[in-house]
């Protein structure tokens, strides 16, 4: 029943599948062969000229931010240095900086005159710098810059330290681009540390003498970008990725500024890449290494794609006219042999909708008339080979199985069971009454209305029934635990695959085994699949055991009862199955170890049931 489901199952997706007429696929292919040569030298030509037009390019791009981020990079890796010169610079009787700092016998001018010194040190250390000023915790102030005569406001440059500061921070950070109205009317990029008091090991680690800042020109920029070739129509500016500003831009009114719609391009700019092209254009770029810039070329893509525009034009029009010439030369010789092949298409559309009497009549002495008797022959052993096998097996199988259902009067069962129970409730033996419930739930369950498929639900339902005789049969020493979600419950599965497993596992498992026992069943969604577990930790079985059940379940065929000689209704039998029914993608497998125990686990389709309604298998839940 599952593989005659399964063929037209099959059927109705060939169906489905989009005609592709041989006589289209002769035209094309005829079609490629001719224009081949000419597409393989118009691809040449074209790729060539291309790829060197976009490598000499792009090269050259890549060359310039190279550049320009390798000097951003020593210039960075020279700030690194200057800001831990108040670390090792010996100040006239002071051998470090937290000793004059600290020392309260001298005036403050006076110490603002060794800062001061210091400070003006740092100052010329590279003419690109503007400015260095130095604030304590205490809001002391100390201040150098170019030129000398300039007065400073104070209260913007504290507001600026208050808004920058990072306390506990002790390495090197880059600020933005920014106005430095506290001293001039310029837009420079600030280098800052905060420098620890050194005098023991906890403060260096934990007190701060104050935050040095060196104010840095954004005009740097400007020369070492001048002195790189740029192509015509190009930017450059670099941009800080993490505040979303422009540190540099070769248009001044957007240094210090917001980067814009440069922003959705930023997760694109990795190490792994050169180039991204986004809106029209190319961004070639170069990370700085240990900072947040990078250095961003951009070139409008016009400039590159209008330099091969009428190469491109000129190869789809001869690829054209040599499409359309082939085809109006093929398109009749095709017609002439076209019609066989269409005949024997139609046959075989009848065979495959299970008109197995249909004969092609094809008197041509070719290949086709050749497959058109190969495939009249071929109908007629398969209709031999239908009558004779698939239907008796297929009527066989049905038999069997009705068979085993049919085996006991159902109602006669249910009526006598009932009896029992109430009789053995009379005499207050309720111990015997709920086994008698149970079993007469497992009964109706079992043959009271037979079908392939029921709701997990019922199925676990079931071996709760089952457990209650087991766990009362042997004196509560075995426990049955489930763990199923609620969701799954509804889910539709071969009608007894779970039982034949569990009656195993107590059997062979737990019943050998002294003391109590367990027994787990655990359902999950794995993978677009129904996953169900049975485990017990029971004796388990040795690998040679182990080996022979695996071939047992592998082998072909079919497992005998060693008395009754009936088909047995185990492990096996569950087995084939899920397979008869599903595919053999699905299925079960089995594993034990010895001593511990052991696990069967099934992979089932997910298939949801047309009303989620509960079974009733009848008797109560353990």
């Amino acid at each position: 029943m599952c593989r005659e489901a399964g063929e037209k199952n099959m059927r109705r997706r060939e169906k489905g599948q989009h005609y592709q007429s041989l006589f289209v696929k002769s035209v094309a292919a005829l079609i490629l062969i001719g224009i081949v040569p000419l597409l393989i030298m118009g691809i040449s030509i074209y790729s060539a000229y291309m790829d060197s037009l976009r490598e000499t390019l792009l090269s050259n791009m890549y060359r310039s931010a190279l550049y320009v981020g390798k000097n951003a990079a020593d210039l960075f890796q020279e700030m690194e240095e200057t800001t831990k010169y108040l670390y090792n610079y010996n100040i006239t009787e002071y051998d470090y900086l937290y000793e004059l700092m600290e020392d309260e016998t001298i005036t403050q001018s006076r110490r603002e005159a060794l800062v001061n010194d210091v400070l003006r040190d740092i100052l010329y250390m590279n003419q690109h710098i503007d400015h260095v000023f130095f604030i304590t915790p205490d809001r002391e102030r100390y201040s150098v810059m170019r030129p000398p005569e300039v007065m400073v406001k104070e209260k913007e440059m504290e507001a600026f330290h208050r808004k920058n500061f990072q306390e506990g921070d002790k390495q090197m950070r880059l600020l933005p681009t920014h106005d430095t109205g506290y001293y001039s009317d310029s837009s420079d990029f600030t280098v800052s540390r905060n420098i620890m008091n050194t005098r023991t090991i906890q403060s260096a680690d934990e007190q701060v003498l104050g935050t040095l800042y060196i104010d840095v020109s954004a005009a740097y920029f400007d020369g070492i970008i001048n002195e790189t070739d740029l192509e015509e129509g190009c930017r450059m500016y670099v941009i800080d990725r993490k505040e979303k500003v422009f540190v540099y831009s070769q248009e001044k009114e957007n240094t210090g500024e917001s980067i814009g719609k440069l922003e959705e391009y930023l997760p694109d700019m990795d190490e792994d890449k050169q180039y991204i092209k986004a809106d029209g254009n190319y961004f070639i770029y170069r990370l700085i290494p240990n900072t947040d810039w990078v250095v961003v070329e951009e070139i409008p893509a016009f400039n590159l794609e209008n330099s091969y525009q009428e190469i491109q034009t000129n190869i789809l029009i001869i690829i054209g006219f040599s499409v359309i010439l082939l085809m109006i030369i093929y398109f009749f010789y095709s017609k002439m042999m076209n019609k066989p092949i269409r005949t024997l298409k139609d046959a075989m559309e009848q065979i495959q909708d299970g008109d197995l009497d249909t004969r092609v009549t094809i008197k041509s002495n070719d290949e086709v008339g050749f497959l058109a008797k190969g495939l009249n022959q071929m109908t007629e052993n398969l209709q031999n080979h239908i009558q004779q096998v698939y239907i008796a097996e297929i009527r066989q199988r049905d038999a069997e199985i009705e068979a085993l259902k049919t085996q006991i009067q159902p109602h006669y069962l249910y009526n006598t069971l009932d009896v029992i129970r109430m009789t053995a409730i009379t005499n207050d033996d309720n111990v015997t009454a709920e086994m008698i419930d149970s079993l007469s739930g497992q009964l109706k369950y079992l043959i009271g209305n037979a079908r392939d498929m029921v709701t997990l639900q019922a199925e676990i339902d079931s071996i709760r029934n089952y457990f209650k005789i087991i766990r009362i049969r042997y004196d509560n020493r075995f426990e049955l635990e489930i763990n199923i979600e609620e969701n799954l419950l509804g889910l539709e599965v071969p009608q007894l695959i779970i039982q034949p497993v569990v009656e195993n596992a107590v059997k062979y498992g737990l019943k050998p085994k002294s003391g109590t026992g367990v027994i787990a069943i655990n359902a999950k969604e794995e993978d677009g699949c129904l996953e169900i577990t049975v485990m017990d930790n029971g004796v388990g079985m040795e690998p040679e055991r182990m080996k022979t059940v695996q071939e047992r379940l592998q082998s072909t065929e079919t497992v005998k009862h060693p008395r009754s000689k009936r088909a047995s209704l185990g492990l096996k039998n569950v087995y084939d199955r899920i397979k008869l029914m599903f595919g053999d993608t699905y299925g079960l497998e089995i594993s034990s170890f010895e001593n511990i125990g052991t696990m069967v686990k099934y992979r089932l389709p997910i298939i949801d049931g047309n009303t989620p309604a509960k079974e009733d298998p009848g008797g109560e839940n353990v």
